[in-house]
């Protein structure tokens, strides 16, 4: 009962802000009364991959060190908000890895997640299409993994299959594509898994290629109904209406996200040492890479809007947000983490079926895929723990076998050296 207090005090805390070295979140609160109690030295040797992130985040925090203090010689305020955010995604990890470790501590977190959601909005929040995209999609998707996980334990793929599909839907309709894209690709990989299809090279590319076949003609039926003002808001018809062919998805993604052609050449610029944590873009250069993708023919850049928010380097993407802070020391950091942690996550979606949360490990990889490579560089600290957290468990009750009972209060012991699946070698 006593850890189930915590989780829900874990997620209800995300909505608390605490001006303390920049912001401390009411979680992270939590996080560091509990950490004390959560890390033992034998969880090292007994779950390898975590060793191996905690690491990696070590020498993000060094290379972070070296570029604040030695190269860009960045302000006290900053490198410490820098700095900080790093240190907390190292105690997260150790105390979310031991606090999400039973079915029901996961069903618990994502419960009063949602509740989070349900009554607190977020700052950000000043449009209709923000106000869903920011307030309602998660509290749909929180809904969605709790539905999912009762059907898919009951062996009701069909009914979770259409639930999913008409919350895609929704998504698409009022423009939170990212979010309905999660929808539909988690839909088809637990379709496609659930029926006990053994995956072999050659099926894998036949299913790439289905796979491929039926999202371009559902891409193809949205931007038809977008541009005939059928479904999507303002914000979707005004994108799809200044591409050069609208039916290329690549050029959609492009224009959703010149935020990932500014980071390039902020690396450009800088590429060995980066340009230190919160780095400043002083003069706009890279904000106006962004806005000449998001430009709608005007001709003009909202240069006052720049000046009236945080004018740091845009990146929107955590990978490139390690390389821009702290250099390629920092993106070889960031980008082992990535990998370990997809790693992990491919082999649940490969090998995990039998387990209750197998929809959960789906959308969640999938999630954890997009932060990488689409998400601000801070979502290093706020999402990727607890998503990985989850994500490992998963990884070693599928390895070393989880136990009969879910039983939060008694440690199961991993004595077992870790083994790689054939199929990831």
């Amino acid at each position: 009962m006593f850890k189930k207090i915590k989780i829900a005090a874990y997620a209800l805390g995300s909505a608390l802000n605490i001006p303390l070295v920049g912001q401390l979140k009411g979680s992270e609160i939590v996080v560091l009364l509990s950490a004390p109690f959560a890390f033992k030295v034998r969880d090292f040797k007994d779950y390898p991959y975590l060793r191996k992130i905690i690491y990696a985040l070590l020498a993000l925090l060094l290379f972070q060190f070296i570029t604040d203090v030695f190269v860009v010689h960045n302000s006290m305020q900053n490198f410490l908000r820098g700095w900080a955010g790093t240190v907390m995604s190292i105690v997260s990890f150790i105390v979310l890895f031991k606090m999400m470790d039973t079915e029901s501590a996961v069903m618990t977190y994502i419960l009063f997640a949602m509740i989070k959601n349900i009554i607190f909005t977020d700052d950000i929040v000043d449009s209709d299409m923000s106000f869903f995209k920011f307030k309602i999609v998660p509290i749909i998707a929180s809904a969605l993994q709790l539905i999912a996980v009762y059907l898919y334990k009951r062996g009701k793929i069909m009914l979770m299959m259409g639930i999913m599909a008409c919350a895609c839907l929704v998504c698409f309709a009022n423009d939170a594509r990212s979010s309905g894209m999660l929808f539909f690709v988690g839909a088809g990989i637990i379709y496609v898994m659930s029926r006990g299809i053994q995956i072999t090279r050659q099926k894998l590319f036949v299913i790439i290629f289905i796979g491929a076949t039926v999202f371009e003609t559902a891409y193809v039926f949205y931007v038809n109904a977008v541009l005939s003002n059928e479904i999507g808001g303002g914000h979707s018809s005004s994108q799809i209406r200044r591409l050069d062919n609208p039916y290329n998805p690549f050029e959609l993604l492009v224009t959703g996200r010149g935020e990932t052609f500014a980071a390039v050449t902020a690396i450009g610029d800088k590429p060995l040492f980066g340009h230190g944590s919160w780095a400043l873009d002083k003069d706009l250069k890279y904000y106006k890479i962004v806005l000449s993708f998001q430009d709608e023919g005007t001709g003009e850049f909202d240069l006052k809007k720049a000046d009236s928010v945080d004018r740091y380097i845009p990146s929107h993407s955590i990978l490139m947000g390690g390389w821009i802070s702290c250099g390629i020391g920092g993106f070889i950091a960031v980008f082992l983490i990535f990998w370990w942690l997809m790693k992990m996550s491919f082999t649940l979606i490969l090998r995990a079926q039998d387990s209750n949360l197998y929809p959960l490990y789906v959308m969640m990889s999938i999630t954890m895929l997009w932060a990488f490579l689409f998400s601000p560089f801070q979502h290093l600290r706020f999402t990727i723990p607890v998503l990985g957290s989850i994500i490992m468990n998963g990884y070693y009750d599928w390895l070393y076998g989880s136990s009969a009972e879910d039983d939060e209060d008694e440690e199961q012991p991993v004595d077992e050296e870790e083994k790689e699946p054939l199929l990831l070698n």
